[in-house]
């Protein structure tokens, strides 16, 4: 019946409108449950979808089902999908009040500056937070990219996933915290009309998959005339490749020192002196800000040996330490390197096999070569990093 509807369509295109209708026909898979089944009202397994759409939102239950649905293949039905497809609705409200917050802490700011007094030197204190903005703008750009890509290969499922991870990891987890104000303190223009236009940007990648919720807080965020559902998307460009290399490295130095923080018992609101041994100094002038309010460091120093007691950590090529007036356990510190140093020689073991394997370096492509040889590299300087701070 399907192939008999599309040939029609096909026919009469081509006969009234003197032109192929469509190039592609997207077949969806058959919805089953938990255990594979067909959904019927025999076995009592199909769920109303009246009540889900009751209990979760509609575009929560389109949430779970998109996600779900690999292209060409069934879809096992989980009603945990449209949990995750709730919680995320949350975070997107919940985004929108603390953009809207900022809002208004930046219109009352600017009335009390005019207040206080008329010098052109009483301003706001802008925060250095190019850096996030650049680096956002360019994981925006990766990611209209990868689900342009995924939306030409009908890969729908994978093209959410990825519009998931940008919005909840890095415009909210990240770039939020990066650019948020201190408690009580106000937020510049160029971080408040970024976010809000990044927050436009997302709200249109989103759009196809929940239409309801980006259209209404499209709305909300500013005044508009237009409409997200006939809004034209932009031309894509490529990302700056730098930025987005740093903003990772900075991303992981802040988890890991976080992560080494807590396993030392050392409480978010002690303050920690960072000492990091580095080869390109200079390319933390753009995160030192950011990284200092992330980790609460309250001086950041480069090849410079800590003059107390301190705890190591190795990030990437780099090596950091982290001085506290807190009582340090030495051997706490050295167990854990001892772990990391097990870990690290066991990858590297792996990785030179895999490298010494003629069939493996025979058939692989040579990117994937050069990517284990960087691998190996990386683990062999950890290694000599970790070896020199158990030896002092």
């Amino acid at each position: 019946i399907i192939f008999f509807w599309v040939a029609r369509m096909i026919m009469a295109g081509m006969e009234y409108m003197h032109e192929k209708p469509f190039s592609d026909v997207y077949f969806t898979g058959m919805v089953r449950d938990k255990l594979g089944r067909k959904m019927s009202k025999q076995l009592g397994n199909s769920p109303d979808l009246l009540n889900l759409i009751e209990q979760y939102g509609a575009d929560a239950v389109r949430f779970g089902i998109m996600i779900s649905s690999p292209a060409g293949n069934d879809l096992l039905f989980d009603e945990g999908s449209l949990e995750q497809g709730k919680h995320f609705n949350n975070k997107l409200w919940n985004a929108l009040k603390l953009v809207k917050m900022w809002a208004e802490r930046r219109a009352e700011s600017k009335g009390e500056l005019i207040k206080e007094s008329e010098s052109i030197n009483v301003i706001l204190e802008v925060q250095n937070e190019g850096f996030a903005i650049n680096w956002f703008q360019a994981r925006l750009q990766e990611a209209r990219i990868e689900v342009d890509k995924l939306m030409k290969e009908f890969r729908l499922n994978e093209a959410l996933k990825t519009i998931y991870s940008l919005v909840w990891d890095d415009y909210c987890s990240w770039f939020l915290e990066w650019i948020k104000p201190d408690f009580g303190g106000t937020i510049d223009d160029a971080s408040y009309d970024s976010a809000v236009r990044f927050f436009e940007d997302i709200l249109q990648l989103l759009h196809p998959y929940m239409p309801f919720i980006t259209e209404e807080i499209y709305h909300l965020l500013k005044e508009r005339n237009d409409d997200l559902t006939v809004k034209q998307f932009e031309k894509t460009v490529l990302p700056d490749e730098a930025i987005l290399h740093l903003g990772n490295s900075l991303k992981d130095t802040i988890t890991s020192i976080r992560d080494l923080r807590n396993k030392n018992n050392i409480k978010p609101k002690d303050a920690v002196r960072l000492y990091i041994e580095t080869q390109q100094a200079s390319a933390y002038n753009p995160l030192q800000q950011i990284l200092g309010k992330q980790v609460n460091a309250e001086s950041i120093k480069f090849n410079t040996t800590p003059e107390n007691a301190a705890i190591a950590i190795v990030v990437g090529k780099e090596k950091i330490f982290i001085e506290t007036n807190i009582e340090i356990n030495p051997g706490a510190q050295k167990e854990k390197l001892l772990k990391d140093l097990d870990y690290l020689k066991g990858f590297l073991n792996a990785v030179d096999k895999k490298l010494s394997n003629d069939k493996f370096v025979q058939n692989a492509k040579p990117e994937i070569i050069e990517l284990e040889r960087k691998k190996k590299s990386d683990a062999e300087e950890k290694i000599i990093m970790i070896e020199q701070s158990l030896s002092t």
